[in-house]
This record gives structure tokens, C-alpha cells and sequence, in this order.
């Protein structure tokens, strides 16, 4: 799959570029939350309590409190783990996910928009998209501003077909497009695109870490 989007980005048009990776992302919403297994996750999930030192940050708790996260911490574990299932887009929008910390999670719940502090700030589309994000909280990607959180946007998808005009590259078999001023610079283009009525976000995964978890 990375050889031939490689090969893709090298002689491909933009369009025919989409066009292979919706063909060959088979993993749709619905395949993406059965595996995900959160039901059966949280039904032997240990207590939020029980992770030593582990210290939710308020909305975090409020969204364990609504339902809107669910505990799915396993046992043994050093840190605790909430989750939220993937809502499938409606027509003419799409989602797009990022991993963030805890400075960036705040400054975008009190302003609705992202901050423009972040030299490469990647979003990437889709279920792999989700997982690619992931891979930042569960140690298989590395990245210096320490994420704790994966947050699905909803946002329109022709903002996100001229992000991705503006600045793309194939990243473990998804594709990232960067907003920062050191890829495309397309964060206020992103920024004005969450103002619209119908675009959203949610946080989906969080690792609260305890005392005793491996940095």
C-alpha cells in the first residue's frame, strides 16, 4: 500500500491520487467501531480510581460523566484509557482526526478552533486516519508535544480536498496533510472551516497517564 501511494504522489493527479485512496481504504466506520470493541472493553474495564496517580482533567471527567467517553482502562495498566466510537459522516463532509496535547486539547475547547503553534500539526481522513492517530497514544509513533488525546473533526470535504491539494504525504498507510506553517499552512483555512454550522468536533481517545506509566 505505502509503495504505491509513494508512486502515486510521484506522477499521480490529485484526482486519481483521492480516487486510489478510497478504493483502497476497506476499512469503513462500522468495521472501525466492531473492532474497536469497546462494549466488551468496558465491561472488564478497572476502575478510573485504580490507576495510581492517573488525575482526569475536567472536561475529561464530564465526558465519562454524560457517556460521551467511555472507561475502557484494562488491567495492570499504567495509564487510563477512555474511548469514544466513530460517528460516520454526513453527505458533503468528511473526518478527519489528529492527535494533540493537553495545551492544544484546551486552547480548542475554549476557542473552537485549533492554535497556530504547531509547525507540521497533521490531520489525516478516515478510519485510517483514526488509527494512524492513535499510534501516538499507544507508543508506536513518537512526536514531541507529548499527545494524550485523538479528536475527530467533522468538517467539509472539499476544505479537506484543497488541504490536501496544498500539502500531503503517506505516513504507515494513511495519507497526512499538514496545517502548520511548515507544511501547507492551511490552519486558518481549517480554523474557518469548524466555524461552519454544520462541522463538529469530539474527542474520541484519551491516555491519562499515572505515576508509574513508561514515558
Amino acid at each position: 500500500y505505502q509503495r504505491r501511494v509513494r508512486d502515486l504522489e510521484r506522477k499521480s493527479t490529485l484526482r486519481s491520487f483521492l480516487c486510489f485512496v478510497a478504493t483502497t481504504d476497506r476499512m469503513d466506520y462500522a468495521s472501525l467501531n466492531k473492532s474497536l470493541k469497546i462494549d466488551k472493553r468496558a465491561s472488564v474495564a478497572c476502575k478510573i480510581g485504580s490507576v495510581k496517580g492517573a488525575k482526569l482533567l475536567e472536561h475529561e471527567r464530564e465526558l465519562v460523566e454524560n457517556g460521551a467517553l467511555i472507561n475502557v482502562t484494562h488491567k495492570n495498566s499504567g495509564s487510563v484509557w477512555l474511548e469514544a466510537k466513530c460517528i460516520a459522516p454526513i453527505d458533503g463532509f468528511t473526518n478527519v482526526y489528529r492527535p494533540m496535547g493537553d495545551a492544544e486539547v484546551l486552547y480548542l475547547l475554549e476557542h473552537g478552533v485549533l492554535p497556530t503553534t504547531q509547525p507540521y500539526q497533521c490531520i489525516v481522513e478516515g478510519p485510517r486516519g483514526r488509527s494512524y492517530a492513535e499510534k501516538f497514544l499507544k507508543g508506536r509513533k513518537w512526536v514531541d508535544t507529548a499527545p494524550s488525546t485523538v479528536v475527530e473533526f467533522h468538517v467539509p470535504k472539499q476544505v479537506i480536498e484543497t488541504l490536501f491539494a496544498m500539502q500531503h504525504k503517506a505516513e504507515d498507510g494513511a495519507v497526512s496533510m499538514g496545517l502548520g506553517d511548515k507544511a501547507g499552512n492551511g490552519v486558518d483555512l481549517f480554523n474557518t472551516a469548524l466555524r461552519a454550522a454544520e462541522s463538529s468536533f469530539r474527542i474520541v481517545l484519551v491516555k491519562r497517564r499515572g505515576t508509574k506509566a513508561k514515558h
